[in-house]
């Protein structure tokens, strides 16, 4: 498996409202020194201004998060910072909720049941990417 290059770390803004779902997942992320966690945010509110505040590479976004929903906010996100990518990651496994990330130009959709298995492994290939971007 690719072991991304240190030149500069991915930049990754989590946002979920469930806060021991978020800890989770940071401690999980927190191992890999070609990730920073740049930010986390629990409300739509929160996760706007930390976009544009921060501008980070990805953005790990729950579809169900208070105020406005994710397809909505990745709307907003793609207004604001055009550059970061959008990794859904949700309790909804649904082909219509895949489909409807993908018709608004997410980089991935992860399952929650999957995300120990399957969230490192696509944000390896986003590396891979966001290296060969900024080389």
């Amino acid at each position: 498996m690719h072991t991304p290059n240190l030149v500069r770390q991915m930049r990754v803004l989590l946002v979920d409202d469930n806060a021991y779902f978020m800890e989770c997942i940071c401690n999980m992320l927190s191992g890999y020194k070609w990730l920073q966690i740049v930010g986390s945010a629990s409300n739509s509110d929160e996760c706007l201004a930390l976009v544009s505040e921060l501008r980070p590479d990805v953005v790990v976004l729950d579809l169900e998060i208070p105020e406005i929903n994710g397809f909505e906010i990745t709307k907003r996100i793609k207004l604001l910072s055009a550059k970061s990518r959008i990794i859904i990651l949700s309790l909804y496994d649904e082909p219509e909720y895949r489909e409807g990330g993908q018709n608004l130009g997410i980089y991935g959709y992860v399952s929650k049941a999957e995300a120990s298995t399957n969230l490192i492994p696509l944000l390896q290939c986003l590396s891979q990417e966001h290296e060969s971007r900024t080389a």
